[in-house]
């Protein structure tokens, strides 16, 4: 990896933090769009497909998911990993959601 991220390699991150949240608990988009629901917002499966296959949603769309599915806490990679492409790609996602540098550690 070069040692500055071009844009799509920011909607790379974006998609697998939340797709790594989702994967985390088990959950399913269509369980995503029920979990939404529960908070008052309205989406569809298909949309919440095609945002995160595109890496492209707004922050308040990753905020309400986050609250939405329990995320209380989350660590993004810091520069030095994602300079390595930690969380970039194909198999990002599953990087993020195994890593125990995303797991918040007691105190």
């Amino acid at each position: 990896m070069s040692e500055s991220l071009v844009e799509a390699d920011w909607e790379s991150l974006a998609r697998n933090l939340l797709r790594a949240e989702l994967m985390r608990r088990g959950l399913s988009y269509a369980r995503l769009v029920d979990a939404l629901a529960a908070i008052g917002v309205e989406e569809t499966e298909a949309a919440i497909k095609n945002k995160v296959s595109r890496g492209r949603f707004t922050f308040v769309f990753f905020l309400q998911s986050m609250a939405a599915i329990g995320a209380e806490w989350m660590q993004v990679p810091a520069w030095d990993a994602l300079a390595q492409g930690q969380g970039i790609g194909t198999m990002g996602a599953q990087q993020l959601a195994s890593s125990k540098r995303n797991t918040r550690e007691a105190d």
